[in-house]
This record gives C-alpha cells, structure tokens and sequence, in this order.
C-alpha cells in the first residue's frame, strides 16, 4: 500500500490529467465514491427528512463535499442538507461550479459562518456530519470560525464524517491542532495520506477507508508515495529456510555491547536475535553481561572484553572485536548497553573504520558517533543501519525533535541518502529511510516504551542482516516483527505489564502469522 503526503498527491493528479482525466471529473469521481460508501455505511439513517450537514472550506475539499450533497439529493431528494461555508475568501473554480448546480435544489441551504447558537441548532438536527473545510492543505492552528464549527461538531451525537483529511491535521506530519475535527469515519481520496498512519493523528481519523478516484496505483507509484510496512510487504522479505541447510547457512552475529553498570541490554538483544532465524549469536560483552547470557541463553557463544576504569568496554578490546567481526560474523550488532565514554567513541570510531561486514549501531553506538560526527559514515566499508529514537537522531542530525516531526519523512531521506545508510528512525510510528525509499511501520503499541525495547528490536534486525538479506529488507523485517509482537504481548498482558522479554516470546506466533 502507498501513502501519499500532499504533494505527491498532487502530483499524481497531475499525472492523471496528463493522461486525459480532468481535475472536474477527479472531484466526481471522489465526490460519487464518498457519497456511495456513506449511502452504504449511512443508507438507514438517510430517510425522508433527515438532516445532514457539511462543513466546507473554499478550496477543492470544500467542492468535494458539494459533489456529495448533490448525488445525496438524487439518491434520496427528501433529505435537507445545510451547507456552511467556515472560511473566508473566494471559491475554487471546481467548488464554485458545483455550487452551482445545486440552485436547482430547494432542500440545500447555505450558511456563511453563522453565529454559535444558529450552528449549535443545525449540529442538533443533523444525523451526519460532513467535514470538508482543509482536507490535505492544513497545517498550523485553526481559524477561529473553522475552531468553533468544528468544536461544536465534536460535541454533536451525529456521525461524523471526514473527507481525506479531518480539519486540523497536518496530513503530511500528523500534527493536530487543537480542537481538530473528531471523525468516525474517514474517507481518503486515492490513497492513505501519513496522517491516517501516524498515531498522533491517527485516532481522530476514525475507521479509514480509501475512495477510488481514477488514479490508478501505477500514478500513484510515479508519484513517489510511502509504502507501508505490512505482511504483504515483508512476508516475501524473509530469507528461506532449505531441508538441507545448517547453522552455517544461516549466518553469524556478534552483538558488542554492555558495560559495567547495564547487563541486561546484550541479554534481550542476543534472545530476539536467537528467535528470529540467524544459525549462531555471540555476545561480546564484559563479563557482568555475559553471565545473565550463561544463564538464560546457553545457545549463544561468549566473547569476553576487558572493562576500561570508567566501567566502560576498554579500547584494548578493539583489536579482539574486529578479528572477530571481519574472521567469524556476517553482521554485527554494537550500542547495546555500552554506555557514553571517550572509550566508547574510539572503540565505534574504530569498528566504523574497519568492519568488513554490514552493522547495525544502536543505543551509545549512535550516541558516540553523534559526539565523533556522522561524516564518519562515509568511511565506513560495509553497509550500516542506524536505529536512532527521536533524541538520539536529533543528537545525530543537529535538527530539534520538533523539526525532525514536522519532516519526518524529508530529513530520514535526505540523512540516508547524505551518509549511504538505512535509517530505522524509531518512535510511536516508525519510518525506516534506504535505498531511495521511504517505509512507515503503522503496528506497535505503548507497552513498547520500556527500557529494553531497542536492544530486542536491534537484535531482530540484525539477526536478519546475519542472514544475507539486504539492510533495506532486514529493517523492513525487523521494525514489523518486533511492533507485531509487541501488539501480541498487549493483548496478553496489557500495555502496561508487557515488558521486552514478553515481547521476544511473542515472536514465534507473528512468525507463524506470517509463513501461514
């Protein structure tokens, strides 16, 4: 499935009236399929008599909503349908000329920013409710006449009805402004735009469901769009397992990690990997780390580091690391739990340097590389994966955590792109930047915003690129997996009890969800 943001949506309408669609017959097609699924959805609260009312903007959301009432009207012409227009300002040309039509319909009203008790009356009588003020082109705080209607509107018993985007959404971040239009039910013309995906937008967007306008998905695609990370999409991404095969055929990875004070990170990260497929894990740790591993995961193998006096992995185990890394793995997974030292920075300095093989740096990793710069990226041998969060990308990148929001999707691009890496940029939705594309994860929950959560999510992916699929892929796998399993754990359990480890015991059935 594609998400489109604003502008590649408007470019595939551009692209659909190169090839012979017009914008009037675009607004038709997306006025007749909205109008069908709500006679559909709605048909037996549609009766003679009934009251619907339409909240319009100037623009051509607004002449999207009026195609509606129209084809309304002649599906059932004893409805009354009282149109308000909440902007100033002129009309499109498309909304002015569907305007028009309906001066042959005496059941149409239409009101221009009526006064509170006036729209209060009109929200009480009304059993559906139309929002079509802003649709894609919203961004910042709500006018205060928009705010009021769509204020009074949230607080109405009717159904409500959104068209591409409820007002007050940014559909291209999913920043929401206050008092943003509450739907029921959303109605996205062609595609999904990331409003409808990202979780702080989506809840107001209702159930979502995808109106056909006549842009076919081969526009879409031409447009650019966002792919979503689903089943479909990483189902044919797993690397196969043959009858003949053993554990050297499915790959070797070294987790480095660990420190004096936090044992527990290398643990999670060597259990997720354990469970997702790769032949052989060996821990690189201190030996504070490596005996919780003894313990509870005798699968894997021990490589033994030296601590430095801040408590830290001491550079002395470089050279062992790298001979391990560039001799015996196939990827390497390093951050887990390592904490921030001058130590820590050489050590990643160094590993960026000379590693022959693909890598994943999380947790300190990043944080080190943020204090040595990302320029260091390019003098890296192999391919890497980054799986910063937010802070952690914003220590990366020099942007503030609210400009990485607003752009979410431009900067991970433009930083992959910068310094060649796949970028898993990690939060409630998380997007993953490599190879060109762009890919939004829309599973996952908040009993996910524990401590441990990144190092099992680490150990996933990098299990994966053990195996031999590509970066791009194995954070495609590993972001769903871990975000599914962890919907598997709250169902359980409950977000609020699940912890990491219940998470990684999940595993097995999103694999069998997956291979059925």
């Amino acid at each position: 499935m594609l998400i489109l943001t604003g502008d590649q949506m408007r470019a595939a309408e551009k692209l659909a009236v190169e090839a012979g669609i017009s914008f009037e017959q675009l607004m038709e097609n997306a006025g007749n399929g909205a109008a069908d699924a709500i006679i559909g959805r709605f048909g037996k609260l549609l009766v003679p008599g009934a009251s619907i009312l339409i909240l319009l903007g100037r623009g051509n959301n607004g002449g999207d909503g009026l195609v509606i009432a129209r084809v309304l009207l002649q599906w059932q012409p004893q409805l009354t349908i009282d149109l308000v227009f909440c902007l100033d300002g002129p009309l499109s040309s498309l909304a002015a000329l569907n305007l028009s039509r309906l001066k042959e319909y005496p059941q149409i009203r239409v009101w221009n920013q009526p006064d509170q008790q006036t729209f209060s009356m009109l929200c009480q009588r009304s059993c559906l409710i139309l929002d079509g003020i802003f649709g894609t082109g919203f961004h910042g705080q709500l006018p205060e006449t928009a705010a009021l209607a769509v204020q009074t509107a949230n607080s109405s018993s009717a159904k409500r009805i959104a068209l591409d985007i409820p007002t007050g959404i940014n559909g291209d971040n999913g920043l929401a402004a206050d008092n943003s239009f509450q739907a029921d039910i959303t109605y996205a013309f062609a595609a999904k735009k990331p409003a409808h995906i990202l979780k702080s937008s989506r809840f107001l967007c209702g159930e979502v469901e995808v109106i056909e306008i006549g842009i076919d998905q081969q526009m879409l695609g031409r447009a650019g769009g966002i792919i979503l990370a689903d089943q479909q999409t990483v189902r044919p991404l797993l690397p196969p397992r043959r009858p003949d095969s053993n554990k050297g055929s499915y790959g070797r990875l070294l987790i480095a990690g660990g420190c004096r004070t936090m044992t527990g990170a290398v643990l999670l990260a060597s259990q997720a990997a354990a469970r997702c497929g790769v032949g052989l894990v060996m821990a690189a740790a201190p030996e504070q780390a490596l005996l919780p591993i003894r313990i509870c995961l005798p699968e894997a193998l021990q490589c033994s580091l030296p601590l430095a006096e801040s408590g830290a992995v001491s550079p002395e185990a470089t050279s062992v690391l790298l001979k391990k890394i560039n001799g015996w793995s196939t990827a390497v997974l390093c951050g887990c739990g390592m904490s921030l030292t001058d130590e820590t920075q050489q050590l990643v300095s160094d590993l960026v340097d000379n590693a022959q093989v693909p890598m994943v740096l999380d947790a300190d990793a990043l944080n080190a590389l943020a204090k040595i710069g990302a320029e260091k990226l390019k003098k890296a041998q192999a391919p890497v994966i980054l799986t910063p969060h937010m802070m952690e990308f914003s220590r990366l990148s020099g942007l503030t955590i609210d400009d990485i929001r607003e752009n979410r999707f431009a900067v991970a691009a433009d930083f992959a792109q910068k310094y060649g890496v796949t970028l898993v940029l990690k939060d409630a939705t998380t997007v993953i930047a490599s190879d060109g594309q762009l890919f939004i994860n829309e599973n996952g929950n908040p009993g996910l915003s524990k401590g441990g959560s990144g190092d099992t999510l680490g150990g996933i992916i990098a299990a994966f690129l053990a195996q031999g699929i590509s970066p791009k892929a194995a954070a495609l796998c590993g972001v769903y997996l871990h975000a599914a399993a962890g919907d598997l754990a709250e169902q359980q359990l409950t977000a609020y009890a699940m912890l990491p480890q219940d998470v990684i015991r999940c595993l097995p059935d999103v694999f069998k969800q997956l291979l059925n």
